[in-house]
C-alpha cells in the first residue's frame, strides 16, 4: 500500500497515527491534474564527472514556472473538489486529507486556482485557512494576481498574528511589490514579530520606495545613540559609513555583556533589537552598510536621483506583474 505523502502545516493540536496515515493513503488515490503529477516528478540526477574531465559547463537558469491552460486548471479543480470532500473521514484525517487536496492544488498555477485557494483563506479551521494561504504564495506565475488576494486575507485575519506572519511570508515569496501600504502599516503593529517579518519583507523584496519607513525606524530606535547585543546598550557612532561602529559596539558591548547575565528582556531590549535587522535590510536596499540612521540619511540625500530612478522602475515593475 502506498503512503501519504508528508503534510507540511503549522504547530497544531492535532497529530495523526499511522493508521489514521494509512487510510489517508488508500483515500486519496492521484495526484491532482497532468500539471500536479509533473510536479511531482523530480529530475534525474546527473551522472558524475569522469576523473579527469572537464568542469562542466555552467547550467542556464531554470524556466520560469509557466500558468496551466484552462483545460489543465479545471482538471485539477475538478480532481480538488472531489477530495476536498475527504469521504469517509472526519476529525483530524479529514482535515489531513484537505491539506493534501490543497497542496496539490497549490502546484498548478492558474487565476482559477488563485480563487479556489483564497476562498478557504476563510475557512472555519485555522489550519485550513493556513495551508490555503500558503498556497496561494506558491502561485508565482501570477504574483500581482495571487498578491492581492494574499493582501485581502491578511486584512481579514489580521487580528491573528501567525496567519499575518504567514501572509508576509508569502508576499516576499511571491515578490508581490504591490503590499507597500500594507508594509507600512504593519511596521507599526504592536507585536514584535510582526514588524520583524514586515521589516525582513522590505529586505526581500528590495523596494526602496520604503526605504524612509526602514530609515525612520533607524532613527526612532536611536541606533546612532546606542546599539544593543545580547541585551546591552552601548554608546559609540562616528557617523561615517561603514561597519566600523558596529563592530567597536559590538566589542563593548561584549565587554559589558555579563552585566545583564539572567536579567529579563523588557519590551524596549526586545525593540532595540530589530536595530541590526533595520541595518541589514538598509544595506539590502542600497547596498550600502551604515553605522546608524545619520548615516543613512547623508547617503539617502546624496542619492536622491538614483533612488528615484530606482522606484520609479519599481513602480513599472509592480504595473506590469501579472
Amino acid at each position: 500500500m502506498s503512503t501519504l505523502p508528508s503534510v507540511p502545516r503549522p504547530p497544531s493540536r492535532r497529530r495523526l497515527s499511522g493508521a489514521c496515515l494509512a487510510a489517508l493513503a488508500a483515500l486519496l488515490g492521484p495526484a491532482l491534474g497532468p500539471q500536479a503529477a509533473r510536479a511531482e516528478e523530480a529530475p534525474a540526477a546527473p551522472p558524475a564527472p569522469e576523473e579527469g574531465a572537464p568542469p562542466p559547463a555552467a547550467q542556464a537558469p531554470p524556466e520560469a514556472v509557466a500558468v496551466a491552460s484552462d483545460a489543465e486548471a479545471q482538471e485539477a479543480l475538478a480532481a480538488f473538489e472531489e477530495q476536498f470532500k475527504a469521504k469517509g473521514t472526519k476529525g483530524d484525517e479529514r482535515v489531513a486529507a484537505r491539506l493534501y487536496a490543497l497542496k496539490a492544488l497549490g502546484r498548478v498555477q492558474h487565476p482559477l486556482v488563485v480563487e479556489r485557494l483564497f476562498k478557504e483563506t476563510r475557512n472555519r479551521d485555522a489550519d485550513v485557512r493556513t495551508e490555503a494561504l500558503l498556497q496561494l504564495g506558491r502561485q508565482s506565475a501570477l504574483p500581482a494576481t495571487a498578491g492581492r488576494r494574499v493582501i485581502e486575507a491578511l486584512e481579514k485575519n489580521k487580528g491573528d498574528e501567525t496567519f499575518v506572519m504567514a501572509a508576509l511570508e508569502c508576499i516576499g515569496s511571491l515578490g508581490y511589490l504591490g503590499a507597500g501600504e500594507t508594509l507600512r502599516a504593519l511596521m507599526k503593529h504592536k507585536d514584535y514579530s510582526v514588524m520583524k517579518h514586515a521589516l525582513d519583507t522590505i529586505g526581500e523584496l528590495k523596494d526602496v520606495r520604503l526605504i524612509d519607513v526602514v530609515w525612520q525606524l533607524l532613527k526612532d530606535l536611536k541606533i546612532d545613540a546606542g546599539a544593543s547585543w545580547d541585551g546591552v546598550e552601548v554608546t559609540y557612532d562616528t557617523g561615517t559609513a561603514g561597519d566600523h561602529d558596529q563592530k567597536m559596539a559590538e566589542k563593548i558591548g561584549k565587554e559589558k555583556e555579563a552585566a545583564n547575565a539572567g536579567k529579563g528582556r523588557s519590551a524596549g531590549r526586545r525593540m532595540r533589537d530589530l536595530g541590526p535587522v533595520a541595518l541589514q535590510v538598509m544595506k539590502a536596499l542600497t547596498g550600502e552598510e551604515f553605522s546608524g540612521s545619520i548615516a543613512a540619511r547623508e547617503w539617502m540625500d546624496k542619492n536622491q536621483a538614483l533612488l528615484e530612478a530606482q522606484q520609479k522602475a519599481l513602480a513599472e515593475r509592480e504595473r506590469t506583474q501579472p
